[in-house]
Parts: structure tokens; sequence; C-alpha cells
């Protein structure tokens, strides 16, 4: 498998990430092997060619929400006038747009699907009136995304390579299935490509997005904001894309895959196996693929980048940058693992392990997983206490982790032992805010220094796990969000109970929905409690409590 090699310095600016992006399609640009040939930082676009090429930009009203932030159309426009200024100059570039010629309304519904305007017509690119042409789009109507991709491959050459690539929102609202016109066109046209990218899409339109790519050699990418929505754009160039971290998506294959579909679809996949407690570890092209129930839940590839161009020897701040606050931040036995948001409009997440403190800590492995769900909207950056705060708890601290609360921005949660006494003691999880407030205190029973946060520390649900030992059996702890802070765990006065402590219990997962199972045990001690006969069964979340 091709990997380009890591990043040296700080995240290049969108007009030199597209220098690398577009190596992928100007002749000459790239070595033998496919990888990009890394030399002095460039400065200027290269100057070799791209294959002819055809962005689409979506117009329809939907593009008027301001939440990008601002207008989802200004972010639009920010991007394609990125890729312009990126793409070399005498490349051929058409530029198409939907949606601006009508409203909206159900008596404009004919003449709107067949709403689409050649904006710029293919031919060698001029740049100033391409960045003209775009910045004039007003969003009013329909999503004619099929009517579209058939306008844009007629614009194409009909033999040699060539690119359509979409900028969406949502999905067709005209009743064509664009799927099946992306087939079509590539089944009439094998050199054609038809990238897509999802402007905070999620479910059905990112779905039939994803299906237009991936019946026509291209890439889906989804993106959040509109940074997000530039990088990836250019990405959309990249014919290396395939080998880099995509959302939940590397090498062509996805979360949720079953085992059977990618042995399918990739008659190498190897049939041996190892256990890593409850899943199952596949190796391949550099990669650990870890599979649960015959569902990929996680990739572990064992040097790669983003399409964002973050990975190893980058740096926190630098993910930071592209992926915003960290939804957590934790330290365990004094492994550092921040969690982000991989932007992708669904719960995949990319679970960094960190060498260092601060910012500039250095990347040292990507994790995919389906650990990041929905969340709040980022936090502004704030400076948190290293310790917490004077409390009852004064004995050695064993871990923390920054959690994005919903209502209060980021906490860091302390787990400390309440006495530096060894054996059987207190163990206190201790929410501290950004103001330096001490939410209510959490205790349990510890016996030693069994007290931590799993990996990662949260899941789709938004609930913050901690994972205790009081002396005999494992337990996990739940601390589910409110307003205020986090429900009661209504410990008992054993240090072992309560209603979110589950005693003589684990956590499996997250699964492919981005979920940790809590596996709850129990021994009828019958004869005896070292002769009982042990069941377990699995709780999952309703959206109030762990239930059968």
């Amino acid at each position: 498998m091709r990997h380009l090699s890591r990043p040296s310095g700080p995240l290049a600016t969108v007009a030199t990430v597209a220098v690398a992006l577009l190596c992928a399609l100007a002749l000459g640009a790239c070595s033998v092997t496919g990888t990009a040939v890394r030399t002095a930082p460039a400065t200027q676009p290269p100057t070799t060619l791209i294959a002819p090429t055809a962005l689409i930009i979506d117009a329809s009203d939907s593009m008027r929400a301001d939440d990008a932030p601002g207008p989802r159309i200004d972010a639009a426009k920010s991007a394609a006038t990125g890729l312009i200024d990126a793409v070399p100059a005498g490349s051929r570039l058409a530029v198409l747009t939907y949606g601006t010629g009508t409203g909206n309304a159900p008596t404009e519904r004919a003449a709107g699907c067949r709403d689409v305007t050649d904006l710029v017509p293919l031919g060698p690119l001029e740049k100033g009136s391409a960045k003209a042409a775009v910045d004039g789009v007003t969003p009013r109507g329909f999503t004619p995304i099929a009517e579209s991709l058939r306008r844009a491959a007629a614009a194409l050459p009909d033999s040699g390579a060539a690119s359509i690539v979409l900028i969406s929102d949502g999905e067709d609202t005209c009743g064509t299935p664009p799927c099946d016109v992306a087939r079509e066109l590539w089944a009439a046209h094998p050199e054609l490509s038809i990238s897509t990218v999802g402007f905070k899409t999620t479910g059905e339109a990112s779905d039939q997005l994803r299906c237009i790519a991936d019946a026509a050699d291209g890439l889906f990418v989804g993106a959040a904001n509109g940074d997000q929505l530039a990088r990836r754009l250019l990405a959309t160039q990249d014919r290396s894309a395939s080998t880099k971290l995509n959302g939940g998506a590397y090498a062509g294959i996805a979360l949720g895959d079953s085992l059977d579909d990618i042995r399918r679809e990739h008659a190498d996949f190897p049939d041996s196996s190892r256990a890593d407690g409850d899943l199952t570890i596949i190796h391949w092209h550099d990669c650990d693929w870890a599979f649960r129930d015959g569902r990929l839940v996680e990739i572990r590839p064992e040097s790669s980048m983003t399409i964002d161009g973050v990975g190893a020897g980058s740096t926190v701040d630098q993910a930071r940058d592209v992926y915003g606050e960290p939804i957590s931040d934790s330290t365990t036995n004094g492994r550092r693992t921040v969690l982000f948001d991989a932007g992708s409009g669904d719960s995949a997440g990319y679970r960094m392990t960190v060498d260092g403190t601060g910012g500039s800590a250095t990347i040292s492995r990507i994790i995919v997983c389906g650990c990041a769900g929905p969340q709040a909207t980022a936090p502004t950056s704030t400076v948190l206490p290293d310790t917490p705060p004077s409390t009852r708890c004064t004995g050695k601290i064993l871990g923390k982790t920054d959690y994005r609360h919903p209502s209060l921005g980021t906490v860091r949660v302390f787990l400390r032992l309440e006495t530096p006494v060894d054996r059987t003691q207190q163990g206190c999880i201790i929410p501290v805010t950004a103001d330096g407030t001490v939410l209510p205190i959490a205790t349990v029973g510890v016996y030693g220094t069994d007290l931590e946060f799993p990996s990662p520390p949260t899941d789709a649900t938004g609930n913050l796990f901690v994972r205790y030992n009081p002396g005999r059996y494992n337990g996990v702890v739940v601390l589910t969000p409110t307003k205020t802070g986090f429900v009661d765990p209504g410990v008992d006065h054993t240090g072992y109970t309560g209603k979110r402590l589950f005693y003589y219990a684990d956590l499996k997962g997250p699964g492919a929905d981005g979920r940790y199972v809590i596996v709850q045990s129990a021994n009828d001690c019958e004869p005896s409690c070292a002769g009982g006969t042990i069941t377990t069964e699995d709780l999952h979340w309703n959206g109030r409590d762990y239930v059968k």
C-alpha cells in the first residue's frame, strides 16, 4: 500500500495543500510508485495540467442556510475559488451550477428540475473570469443532481481521462436516481471519474453522494464547515486519496462494512486473524482491521495521514485547526489520547496517540473509530487546570480527560485517589469547568490504582465512561451530561454499585454505531461463589439508561 511521506512542518494553506493534492492528476509530478515527490515546500502550483474537469456547485435553496459558519453558499464559493486558484494555468475546467434560475415552489418544479447553468464553458482556464462567475451565484431553487451530472458529462471530452466534482448539501429533489445516472455515464466513459463533496450532509443525503462516487470510480468526502470544505474539495483531485484516512473509510473500506462483503470485494483479504478482547483483528496492507460480530469497528493503520494532511508528526494544534476542539483529551497511565470528530457527518472519529503535552505535542498514530457521534459545537479554547482545585481528594492523580460538554463547553475530568493509602480506598471523579468550578464529585471503591478512562473515554451517546475495580471485579461508571453538569451516578454506601455504577461489568466497543455496550455479569453463587454459574447480558443505551 502506498503512503505519502509525513509532513514536516505546519499544515499548509489551502493553496499550498493543493500543490500536493493536484500532483496526482498533474502529468509527471509524481514518482513511478504513485507517491508524491517531496522537495522543498512549493510556493507555486505545478505547471503540468490536470485532466479536463467539470465542477458543479449546489445553489439550491438550502445553500442559503447560515451555519457554515456563515451562509453555506459563501463557503462553497470560497472552496471553489481555492480550487480555481490551485489549478495550473491552461488546464481545462468547466464550472456549472444548479438552482439559480427558479425558486423552489411546487409550481416551479418542472423548470427547476432542468435548471442547470453553465457558468464557465470547458476550455483553458481564465482564473479571473471563472472566479467572478462563481461569485455571482445566488441560491434559490431545486436540487437536480442527476441532470447536472448529465450536463457536466456532456461538457467533457467523450474519451480520455476526465473528472466531475460535485459539491452538494443534500440529495436530489427531482426524482431521477443520480446514482443510476453516474453508473450510466461511467459505463459509457470508463476513464471518467465522479467525485462528490457532502457539505454538512448526513444519512440518506450522504449515502446518495457516496453511491455516486462509488459508481463512477470517484471519491466521496464529507465536510462539516467551510475550512473542511475547501480542503476536501481539493482532495477530490487527489488520485492517491484512497491511501489516506477519509472519515470512516480507508483503502475503499468503511466502518460498518461486513467481513463477508470486504472479502468479496478484496480477494486477498486474509483468512487468518487474532483476538484482541472481544475484537477480531485481521492484518492487511500494513493495517489492523478490527471487527466485532462480523462488522468493521476500527481501522488501525501502522502509518498514514488523513485526506486533510494530518498524520504522524503533525501536532495537536494542527489537528485542531482542521477538526476543531477535541471531543476528549485524556491521559491514562502516562499515555495521552486525543479524539477528534473526523467531520464526515457521521460517528467517525480520529483517535490520536500523542507524545507530549499541550498543543505542540506530536501525533504518533491515528486510529479510525465510530466514536465521535453528535457533539456540541466546538468551544473556544480555554486554559484548564493541570490539577483539580482543592477538594477532599488529595491522593495520586491517575488520569484526566477533556470532555466536550453539550452545555458547559470543555470540562476537564480528573481521576484521583481520596488519600495516599495503597489498598482498598475511595477514588474520586472530579469534573472541573473552564471557569474553575468543581462540579459534584462522584466517589467509588478502588483497589490500588484501578481507576481509569477507557479509550476512547466517550462514545456516540455523548456519555463519558470510567472503569473502576473495588477489589474483585471490574465496574463501569457512566457520566451522563445535563444542563448543569452530570447525572448523579447514585453511588450506594458500599462504593460498589449505583444507578450509573455497573459493578461486575465491562465495556464492549464502540461498535459500528459508535456506541459502547455494557456487558453485565452475574454469579448465582450456587453452591458457592467460587463454583457458581456466571451469566452475562448486554445493556444498550436507550436515550435515558442502559437496558437489556
